[in-house]
């Protein structure tokens, strides 16, 4: 499992000898070392983090992205390479000759998963099975393209029963969801890049002005893990570094797909490759998508006993 690497102190970053080197600034004392082959996203979260654009091209090279945070210490920026994949002009064919009718299909899946995935994360946080009920209702409902506008629906009820201080938008856990969500994007943004989709086209999503309205689009049935492990942990602004820590660390939660349980820096790959069988196939079947299990983490030891280390 790849490592999400948070530098959240003035520190001076390079690579050496295919590693990610951490120094103090004006000092040559190594910090840390860590190969480039064991990282998936980069977050900067220090205004006087220093950088090349010799460690940008490698950091490129090796397919990882890069998350940059503002002075508010909030996710304002994102590097990823370009044309990882081999196939990417193929993939990239295909994605633009998608039709209608199946992209409605897909949208209405994804939906469906994402209203589901918040019905569990609601009975997970000890929600009234009626309210469990009622937003599962909503997931039933869905229709192609979802064009009665069902996530909506079930959005307003979600948040109101899960939340306990304050509404979405503006209350005490907007910047923790917010910071959940833009490590996901991140690593979204990551594997679909590195799969050779176009990010800026969406299925659903198509802001002239969203340079990821793709990524926008598959984010949405994993936002139920960010939630849960917001309010479970009861992560309040300001957010502290240890609730940024805690944060970064939900691409390590346990999801089920395609009935296997993994972690979701893994199934987000494997959603990525099933989109593109999707799509060449004209099949909607073939997405593949994550169902919420709860908190559980993956670990070394736990992928070692599946076999998958």
């Amino acid at each position: 499992m790849l490592l999400t690497v948070t530098i959240s102190t003035p520190k001076y970053l390079c690579v050496q000898d295919n590693c990610l080197v951490i120094k103090e600034r004006h000092e040559d004392r190594i910090l840390d070392k860590i190969p480039l082959s064991d990282i998936w996203v980069i977050v900067i979260d220090n205004p006087q983090v220093s950088i090349t654009a010799s460690l940008m091209g490698q950091v490129n090279d090796a397919g990882i992205g890069v998350l940059f945070c503002g002075s508010n210490h909030m996710p304002n920026g994102l590097a990823l390479p370009i044309g990882a994949h081999s196939r990417h002009a193929e993939i990239v064919e295909h994605q633009l000759a998608i039709s209608k009718p199946l992209r409605n299909q897909l949208w209405a899946k994804i939906v469906r998963r994402k209203i589901e995935n918040q019905a569990r994360a609601l009975e997970l946080c000890g929600g009234n099975p009626s309210d469990v009920k009622k937003i599962l209702s909503y997931a039933k409902d869905v229709q192609s393209n979802d064009k009665t506008h069902r996530e909506s629906a079930a959005a307003g009820v979600y948040f109101a029963k899960l939340l306990p201080y304050g509404p979405r938008r503006t209350g005490p856990m907007t910047a923790p969801l917010n910071f959940g969500y833009a490590i996901l994007r991140t690593g979204i943004a990551q594997c679909a890049v590195s799969h050779g989709w176009l990010v800026s086209r969406g299925i659903n999503h198509h802001s002239a002005e969203n340079a990821f309205n793709l990524v926008d689009d598959l984010i949405e049935p994993f936002r139920a893990a960010v939630d849960l492990m917001v309010v479970k942990e009861n992560i309040l602004a300001p957010l502290s570094r240890m609730n940024k820590e805690t944060l970064t660390k939900v691409t390590s939660v346990l999801v089920l797909l395609d009935g296997k349980e993994m972690p979701i820096q893994t199934a987000i790959d494997v959603y990525c490759e099933s989109l593109r069988r999707a799509i060449e196939l004209k099949d909607s079947d073939q997405l593949l998508l994550p169902t919420l299990i709860g908190l559980e983490m993956a670990t070394p030891d736990s992928l070692r006993t599946k076999g998958r280390l």
